[in-house]
Order: structure tokens, then C-alpha cells, then sequence
């Protein structure tokens, strides 16, 4: 059967598209009525990637409709756990930084936000720009900033708060702005990775883990005109910073901007469709997911079909790592399936699950069979809600997963059209 005959027979669509802030919602595309909106619920001034790239906050409760900046094409729903930004006014390094032999101009060029607000760094010999974080550090941190070659090729970003009396080296992270690429990466940094943003600026992600007895809590800036590992002062010449994030977590979440000498929060996200009419009433049915991994733990949901007022009903699926996925069913049993497959964090994955009755299922991933369920426990059917990102309401876990699509169909599909729909 064709992909497009497929989707003809589906109860539910949501391909993220259309909205309406003032209600909260988010359209479905099939049913085509309210019974098929999502109630959505997103912090004012939460930020997505608009369809020309930039960087735009957006209003309470309006759908995060987030496009990759460098191939704007169809968007995604972000849908992001609760971060905090202490990295204090992100978008002026000219405040609440110690500059040595450097100078800052912080309306030079344009910023990924389409403003102008883009700091133009400029130094001379011996050249760094430090922040004291200002807070005792604890545990796995990810810090962002967006760059721009000025006429520097390398741009060095220190992680000091990992070192404890250990070669300074170990927490650098050395980018070539050339080829926007990570040159040098130290073996205190966990991952660094660069993503392109249009006007010639990069969003650098750094995570690592605290130290804690380490140097300081703090991290430095500096371009320089060499990848040497060991550096820990600039040369003279310049280049371009803004929208510094530095926030506790395993991956780097979209730009939280914090203007002030404190700290900024960003509330989690949710999106939900509770007592959908077109809801089967009992098996069999099929769910659909498709959308990137975000991170790699065992309460990392992409959906849940579940009762949204209990905390032990719900059939979902869990990135629960690297080597393998969980199928969680429960109601009264809880039935906890862990099959070996390899999942990275950025995986762009297509999920179709056939649940055959209340102890069998089939679950496709990117056009493959990757477990048939023929002996479960026994889990009755008695779910009238749909989550996306997230494992449940009550007792939330506060963890969230973007999704390009999801859909339902009251019926199983067959192994054809799993495969079909799945690659």
C-alpha cells in the first residue's frame, strides 16, 4: 500500500503546522476539528527557529514550530524540559565579565536573532574573556554560545570548571572557524558539536562534568590563530560572540535569553490531547512516531498513550540507552520490554508499534521488525489520552522529546504497511 493510502486510514494526524496561542492549541491535521487539537503549554519568551533561521521568542502557550536553521523546511515541535540560563546578561559580554586585553562592542554586526546586538570581541596579546558563574557547580553541565569568524580562525572555549590541578588543556574546546569544525576537543569535555545558523554565525554545544574541587567555576573566551591544545590566552585580532547559555543537563537546550545579573528560567513544555473522541476503546490500534532523539535516558519519552489522571496507566516507548529501547506497558501489571538496538542522541527515527491485544505487539523502527511481542503480561486497554514527548501527567518526569509527527489508526497495521510507513 502507498504511504499516501496509509495515512488516509489514520484517526489521528499531527503534523505540527498550525496553531493558536490565545487557546493553547495546536491543530491537528486529521480530524480536522477541535476533537483533534493538542492543548499545549509553552513559558512566554521560550525561543524556536523561525522559517528564515533567526532566533524569535514566542508567546505563552504558542506551539514551538522549530526549524533547522541551515535546511528550513518542514518544522518540528520542540518540546523542552525546564532549564535554567545563569550565564548573566548572555547577549552583552561587555557586563558581568572579567576582559583582559580585550575589548568589547556589543552592536556591531547582526545577531542570530536578527538584531543588532552581535559582540564584536577585539584583543590584544594575552587576550581572554572570563565569567565567573557565580554559583557552586554540581554535576553534568551544557554551555551554548553562537560565533562568528572575525578575522581570527580559531575560537577557544575554556570549561574550567572541570579541572582539578589537571593540564588546563583538558578543558578546552578549540573551534575552527573555517571550517566550523571542532579542531580540539579535552578529555574533560564530555561532547562539543557545532550547528550552522545563516549569516555566517555557529551555535557551539559543550557539556561536561564539575569537578568538584575543581579551579574555578567558570569559563573563558578567547580566538586566537592556533589550534594548539595547550593555550590559555588569545592573540591579537577579533572575532564574534552572543546568547552565552550555560544550564544543568546532559544536552544544550534552545536559547533562553538572560538579560539581567541573575539567572533566567524557562518552564517545561507540554502538549496533550485528553479524552480524544476518535480513541480506540480497546485493542488492536497503532501508534506512530517520528522525530530526532534528544537524550538518552530511561524516562526519555517520545509518546504515551495513556489515563492523563494516573501515574500507572500508559503504553509508551523509552530511549532508555544507548544500546537498547524499552516498551513500557502498564495498567495494574507494569510490562517492561528491553530490546537490544543502537540509539545515539540527534537519530532521527521513525517508531510504528502494532498493539495486538492486551499481551502482544509488533514494533517497527526505520523500515526494520525490531521486537514481536507474542506472550506479555496482560494489560487491559483503558487510555483515553496522548501525550507527545513526555511518559505521563501525574508524577511527571519532567523529561521532554520533540516530535516531527505522530499519528494513531484503530486498527493493527500490517507488516507491509509498517514497513512502508516506517522507512
Amino acid at each position: 500500500m502507498a504511504l499516501a493510502d496509509i495515512y488516509q486510514k489514520a484517526t489521528l494526524v499531527q503534523i505540527p503546522s498550525g496553531y493558536k496561542a490565545a487557546d493553547a492549541e495546536l491543530y491537528s491535521v486529521v480530524p480536522n476539528t477541535t476533537a483533534g487539537d493538542f492543548t499545549v503549554s509553552v513559558d512566554a519568551d521560550a525561543t524556536r527557529v523561525n522559517k528564515d533561521g533567526l532566533i524569535e521568542s514566542v508567546e505563552a502557550n504558542q506551539a514551538r514550530l522549530d526549524y533547522n536553521p541551515s535546511n528550513p523546511q518542514d518544522p518540528t515541535l520542540l518540546l523542552e524540559p525546564q532549564r535554567e540560563n545563569i550565564y548573566t546578561y548572555s547577549q552583552d559580554l561587555s557586563q558581568g565579565t572579567t576582559l583582559i586585553n580585550t575589548s568589547v562592542d556589543n552592536d556591531n554586526t547582526t545577531s542570530p536573532n536578527g538584531s543588532l546586538t552581535g559582540n564584536k570581541l577585539t584583543q590584544t596579546s594575552g587576550a581572554l574573556t572570563r565569567k565567573n558563574l557565580g554559583v557552586i557547580l554540581s554535576g553534568t553541565y551544557a554551555w551554548s554560545f553562537f560565533a562568528k569568524k572575525g578575522d581570527l580562525r580559531y575560537l577557544n572555549a575554556r570549561s574550567l570548571f572541570v579541572l582539578n590541578g589537571t593540564t588546563p588543556a583538558n578543558g578546552n574546546t578549540i573551534i575552527d572557524l573555517n571550517t566550523n569544525t571542532i579542531a580540539y576537543k579535552g578529555t574533560n569535555v564530555t561532547s562539543a558539536s557545532i550547528e550552522q545558523y545563516p549569516n555566517d554565525w555557529i551555535k557551539v554545544e559543550i557539556v561536561a562534568t564539575d569537578n568538584a574541587t575543581a579551579s574555578g567555576d567558570f569559563v573563558d573566551f578567547f580566538f586566537t590563530d592556533s589550534d594548539t591544545s595547550t593555550q590559555s590566552t588569545g592573540v591579537a585580532g577579533n572575532g564574534f560572540i552572543w546568547g552565552v547559555q550555560f544550564e544543568s543537563g546532559s544536552y544544550a537546550t534552545s536559547y533562553i535569553p538572560n538579560l539581567s545579573s541573575g539567572s533566567t528560567t524557562r518552564t517545561v513544555d507540554t502538549s496533550k490531547l485528553e479524552n480524544f473522541a476518535n480513541m480506540p476503546t480497546d485493542y488492536p490500534f497503532t501508534v506512530f512516531w517520528e522525530g530526532r532523539v534528544d537524550d538518552i535516558s530511561a524516562n526519555q519519552n517520545p509518546f504515551s498513550i495513556l489515563d492523563a489522571s494516573s501515574d500507572a496507566k500508559y503504553l509508551s516507548f523509552a530511549f532508555s540507552d544507548a544500546g537498547f529501547f524499552q516498551v513500557l506497558r502498564r495498567n495494574v501489571n507494569y510490562d517492561i520490554d528491553s530490546q537490544t538496538f543502537s540509539i545515539s542522541v540527534g537519530d532521527v527515527l521513525k517508531i510504528g508499534i502494532a498493539f495486538t491485544s492486551n499481551t502482544t505487539y509488533k514494533c517497527y523502527i526505520n523500515g526494520s521488525l525490531e521486537r514481536n511481542e507474542t506472550s506479555g503480561l496482560d494489560v487491559d486497554f483503558d487510555f483515553n489520552d496522548i501525550l507527545i514527548g513526555q511518559l505521563r501527567v501525574v508524577s511527571d518526569t519532567g523529561t521532554r522529546n520533540q516530535a516531527s509527527q505522530i499519528m494513531l489508526f484503530n486498527e493493527t497495521l500490517t507488516d507491509a504497511e509498517l514497513i512502508t510507513l516506517t522507512s
